[in-house]
């Protein structure tokens, strides 16, 4: 859809019109484009019902950037789109963690080095199965208050008190509803934080995942009441060819060379999100050419992306 106003021949009549039809047509809310145009939202409201005192130029100007970069993020949307998820080899041994964890009430861990994607497939679970809350752990909530409030955001809980009660809370809130706790980027939490989750698996008989780096292992493995109570260990390798192949076509790359070219980035640190993200670099430097996805532009993406130097 082509949104452009023209700034040459302010018409304010025209541009209020035009305004008025986007909103229409995609079915905005005016406060998202009072906050996208920079315009009030007052402002912009009695603008669009031609009742605005102030300077209408001025207001018009805005809206005509607002419409013209609404008009290039389109041309971009194929770009900024976030892709399909693809059932990746990876993708299917995490599956089969995640249901054993569920079905059997069990704890399991899932590791993996970054980029064979954790969390996509952690993600389109939890959309895909009811009483499945899913929690992102980070450098600020390690420790076990700060991780019990993430842990309760995610079940749509204000978790208050102290450790205990907020425990507690989390505790009933999940209890006889057979439903998964999937923490990813476990990594980041510390041992007493961890023993908080084991302790919170234990009295309520829910499945759980603890999902991360090969860091998490190591922590796992100096805490005994949390590794003993493993009863599965998904261990994620490099992403494999035709996981890559598969992710590749999903942007309509299907040539060999290419396929090779992006097999051979995917082994670098990032695994597939590398190989996303060239693909993305490369389509965008390609638009309204013939070739969006050569050889050439795959390469000169990775160029650009890379830390180090292919061999």
């Amino acid at each position: 859809m082509t949104d452009i106003l023209d700034k040459t021949k302010l018409d304010i009549g025209r541009v209020r019109d035009d305004v008025n039809r986007i909103i229409q047509v995609r079915g905005l809310k005016q406060a998202a484009v009072a906050r996208e145009s920079g315009v009030s939202g007052a402002a912009l409201s009695r603008f669009l019902a031609d009742r605005y005192d102030g300077d209408n130029e001025a207001i018009a100007a805005k809206l005509v950037g607002w419409s013209e970069a609404l008009a290039h993020r389109d041309s971009l949307s194929p770009l900024l789109q976030k892709h399909e998820f693809i059932n990746t080899s990876a993708a299917l041994k995490i599956g089969t963690g995640l249901n054993h964890a569920q079905i059997t009430a069990d704890l399991v861990a899932v590791v993996g080095a970054p980029g064979v994607g954790k969390t996509a497939t952690l993600e389109q679970f939890r959309l895909s199965s009811p009483n499945v809350w899913l929690a992102t752990m980070s450098p600020d909530t390690s420790s076990k208050v700060p991780m019990l409030e993430e842990l309760g955001y995610a079940m749509g809980l204000n978790v208050t008190g102290g450790a205990a009660s907020m425990r507690r809370q989390i505790a009933a809130r999940i209890r006889n509803t057979g439903g998964l706790i999937i923490i990813d980027e476990a990594q980041h939490l510390d041992a007493k934080a961890i023993e908080t989750l084991r302790i919170i698996h234990d009295t309520t008989k829910i499945g759980m995942i603890l999902c991360g780096n090969p860091k998490l292992m190591t922590t796992i493995s100096q805490l005994p009441q949390v590794y003993s109570r493993l009863g599965r260990r998904v261990t994620l390798g490099k992403p494999s060819r035709p996981d890559v192949s598969a992710l590749a076509s999903g942007f309509g790359i299907t040539g060999r060379e290419e396929a090779d070219l992006l097999y051979s980035l995917s082994q670098y640190p990032g695994g597939l999100r590398c190989v996303v993200k060239v693909i993305r670099l490369a389509l965008l430097t390609a638009l309204g050419t013939d070739t969006p996805a050569s050889m050439k532009r795959l390469a000169a993406a990775w160029s650009e992306l890379a830390l180090e130097e292919m061999e």
